[in-house]
């Protein structure tokens, strides 16, 4: 009987030394938040300010980096939240001209043969130290994003291109699970990023089974930069891959080993999907050059023409 207590009681003392559950972590990082949360979701086409320019806010010091005082985000609505899409503003339509298998490793042939150019650029630093994770140039500027590791990037950075003076700094932490999450490794980092105006559209998900995120991961987020606020999310599921602006449309892929793989056509003002085209494999990129959209996924390369 004794030896039994002994049992039970070093059963109770390692419990009480095991990490708190999921939903504790969250409930945690929700009390990182800042007393004043800032607005979402603003009902108004006139949050689009196509010649806005972001303010310099000093010199850029990558030394220095987690000194910044960062913008926390608010989290998205992981269930998606798009506005009325205006009817009489077109979007784009795709329609396929040639697909054919590629060698799944021969990335930079595929830019170099269809003479496109490479947006997102890794960054290479030690896999355990906080540090840049991957650099992107759009709207003029150089984003790049910082994280613990590989899979866990959650703070953005935008500068110049030389990185010489800072403009914004994010914390996306509040993207990092979905109320639904049940895989305690399923991080839903923030994957690419373009900029048009005062808007930065943000793609964030899971590098993993959307089932693990309870099928609430894949999300590409417009947040107005000027009044720090989220203008739309897509529903989920929707973009887990690089993606482009062109004209009024936004255009990406979803799609995961055992799920359904997708391109999408989206309205960049109000975040609805317009136009779905199933692929063989989930798509990795997408650029448009001279009237053709070049995608690129795991082992085939796609081309279409823009309408």
């Amino acid at each position: 009987m004794k030896r039994t207590a002994r049992i039970l009681s070093t059963l109770a003392l390692a419990c009480l030394m095991l990490p708190a559950p999921l939903y504790a972590q969250k409930k945690a990082v929700a009390k990182k938040k800042p007393a004043a949360q800032l607005k979402t979701y603003p009902q108004r086409d006139e949050a689009f300010k196509a010649d806005y320019k972001l303010t310099a806010k000093g010199a850029f010091n990558a030394a220095n980096i987690e000194q910044i005082n960062y913008t926390i985000v608010p989290g998205p609505d992981f269930t998606g939240h798009v506005l009325k899409r205006d009817m009489n503003r077109k979007q784009v339509r795709l329609q396929q001209q040639s697909c054919k298998a590629n060698q799944i490793i021969d990335d930079d042939d595929w830019y170099l043969n269809n003479d496109l150019t490479r947006r997102k650029q890794r960054v290479e630093t030690p896999m355990d130290v906080f540090g840049p994770r991957f650099s992107y140039k759009t709207g003029g500027y150089l984003i790049t994003t910082y994280g613990e590791h590989w899979g866990y990037t959650m703070k953005v950075v935008i500068t110049d291109e030389q990185q010489q003076t800072l403009y914004a700094a994010y914390d996306f932490v509040n993207y990092k699970f979905s109320p639904k999450t049940t895989l305690m490794g399923n991080y839903q980092s923030v994957e690419d990023f373009m900029i048009e105006g005062n808007i930065l559209y943000v793609a964030h998900g899971s590098n993993g089974y959307s089932d693990g995120a309870g099928y609430q991961t894949g999300y590409i987020t417009a947040f107005d930069m000027e009044n720090e606020e989220i203008i739309w999310t897509t529903q989920p599921l929707t973009c887990n891959s690089q993606f482009t602006i062109y004209n009024n449309s936004i255009i990406c892929g979803y799609g995961f080993t055992g799920e359904a793989d997708n391109l999408y056509v989206l309205d960049k003002y109000s975040g609805q999907r317009v136009q779905k085209i199933p692929v063989k494999k989930m798509v990795n990129d997408v650029v448009i050059r001279n009237g053709l959209a070049y995608v690129r996924t795991y082992s085939f390369d796609y081309t279409f023409t823009v309408k």
